[in-house]
């Protein structure tokens, strides 16, 4: 099993020590972010400063014109709340503490991007835009992942590769002073919103035989509905679902695939995945995708919550190892960390912890104690009764 924190590159740079609060907390990697979107990060435990407010989505590395050149989206590489090429400065300093170091990818949430080229980005039943979510319908958003992650592998040689917002993205986002949860949408209401009816959307569906017009126009009905009370399944509410699954599910593979020729000389590559068909955000509905990747990574939720076991999970996607993403932040309490993810992360096969640099000295006592009691768990498990 590996037990993995994720990172972002300032949480390494100048703190001596970063890596050693790693291993006191029982992981053995880090995984490091090197395209990521915008975030406002408290460093409660560095020793030079307490926030870093990351502006924009960017890209933790110089541009390699072998790569991009005649690219017609490019990220950003202007992060002067983190210097040029922090990516691959952080992963030499976790290398040279002995960390296993992995690339933490986030392929189509950039409102860096998405601004600059509103066209391709979702477009919603009413035509607005989300300009944080690039819709990988369009064959220029598959093509900028593809360069995204060609360039991290070969300018850094990653141990492995996390991709987060490997599909859609739909109307849940945070951030930006996010004002969306009074409205109080039902989870088939967000999925109703988040549609997309860009162009090339309405292409693919419009060749699955969707009447595109008819559909719009269903979405619009089953919000009302919903927000009426009248509530039902997407299948309720759409004649075409199955196509709007099936088009989905082609630009899914067709991102996928993508992704992992890009990272064939990777070792390990996984994929935040959950097992809802029409998941969108960061935890795409990837699990009939699971054999693109050598493993998924879920929400830890799904089983601290008693959602679902590690048996369950691996019995649907038996062609991938499984992950989970535990996340020590709020409402989660350091008690609940200590007492509800051992066992959640004993049955898995990767644990990925949440988040180096965000958390307080209190919470990362609470995440290392939880991987300490999830570690002898599994050596109960293996170790036979005596006499046996």
């Amino acid at each position: 099993m590996t037990t993995t924190f994720c990172a972002y590159p300032w949480d390494l740079l100048d703190d001596p020590r970063a890596t050693g609060r790693v291993t006191e907390a029982g992981a053995d990697g880090v995984v490091i972010a090197a395209a990521y979107h915008s975030v406002r990060a408290a460093t409660p435990m560095h020793p030079h400063r307490a926030l870093v407010d990351a502006t924009d989505a960017a890209y933790y590395l110089s541009l390699d014109e072998r790569i991009w050149d005649g690219a017609a989206l490019r990220p950003t590489t202007a992060t002067p709340w983190a210097g040029q090429d922090a990516f691959p400065r952080a992963a030499a300093v976790a290398r040279a503490a002995g960390l296993r170091v992995e690339a933490w990818v986030v392929l189509t949430h950039s409102a860096y991007v998405g601004s600059r080229h509103p066209r391709l980005t979702v477009r919603n039943a009413y035509g607005e835009r989300y300009p944080y979510a690039l819709c990988p319908s369009a064959p220029e958003v598959r093509d900028y992942a593809r360069r995204v992650v060609e360039g991290v592998v070969r300018a850094a040689d990653p141990d492995g590769l996390m991709i987060e917002a490997c599909g859609p993205l739909g109307v849940g986002h945070v951030g930006r002073h996010e004002k969306t949860q009074g409205a109080d949408w039902s989870p088939v209401a967000e999925n109703l919103l988040s549609i997309c009816f860009c162009d090339a959307c309405r292409k693919r569906l419009h060749g699955s035989g969707t009447d595109v017009g008819r559909l719009r126009d269903e979405v619009r009905a089953g919000l009302a509905a919903e927000s009426a009370g009248r509530h039902g399944t997407m299948e309720d509410h759409l004649t075409d679902a199955p196509q709007v699954l099936g088009t989905r599910a082609q630009v899914r593979q067709a991102l996928a695939s993508a992704v992992r020729e890009a990272a064939a000389a990777v070792p390990r590559v996984v994929a935040h995945a959950q097992p809802d068909p029409w998941a969108t955000g960061p935890f795409a509905a990837l699990f009939e995708d699971a054999h693109l990747f050598d493993g998924i990574v879920v929400p830890g939720d799904l089983v601290t919550a008693g959602g679902a076991t590690a048996a369950d999970l691996r019995a649907a996607v038996p062609a991938a190892e499984v992950g989970g993403y535990f996340v020590a932040l709020p409402p989660t309490t350091p008690a609940a960390v200590a007492d509800t993810w051992p066992r959640a992360i004993a049955g898995l096969d990767a644990a990925y912890l949440y988040h180096l640099g965000l958390l307080s000295a209190e919470r990362l006592t609470a995440v290392g104690t939880a991987v300490e009691r999830a570690g002898a768990l599994r050596t109960r498990a293996r170790t036979p009764p005596l006499g046996g």
